[in-house]
């Protein structure tokens, strides 16, 4: 993790470096429509309904050439699931309804690529995502890169 932490910062810097007054900054927000899948060695969770949730973070983009840039940003996401099942027990149906929202920070890492084609701007992009769960009571912190 610390590795990680130091190769962003000289992307940073190379990317600040290059050229400081041509950086763009955003801020985005949007909607998640989200489904998980719980499986584990013995059995698996069916039924789960998609949760809506939310987005909203900011971004930073960082031009190198005139058709590549380097972008990256921080957004909170919201990701989770819905159950709802009926139940009868002693001849009376119930329903049962639980809901759970995870919150996510993630760092996208993007290198963007565009093309003017006619009057517009084609833009390819690819990279990575690296997300952090914080830290929850009973559980320990969670990421990825």
């Amino acid at each position: 993790m610390k590795n990680f932490l130091k190769l962003f910062a000289v992307i940073l810097l190379i990317a600040f470096s290059i050229e400081l007054f041509a950086q763009n900054f955003g801020v985005k927000a949007g909607l998640n429509l989200s489904e998980m899948v719980i499986k584990d060695d013995d059995m698996s969770i069916h039924g789960l309904k998609t949760n809506l949730g939310f987005n909203l973070g900011v971004t930073a983009e960082f031009p190198i050439t005139t058709m590549f840039s380097f972008e990256t940003g921080l957004m909170l996401n919201t990701k989770g699931f819905r159950i709802i099942e009926k139940v009868t027990i002693l001849q009376q149906t119930m329903e049962l309804k639980a809901k759970k929202n995870i919150f996510y920070l993630d760092i996208p890492l993007t290198a963007k690529l565009g093309f003017d084609v006619g009057g517009a701007r084609i833009y390819a992009l690819a990279g990575a995502l690296c997300w952090f769960w914080p830290k929850r009571e009973n559980e320990g912190r969670k990421h990825r890169c």
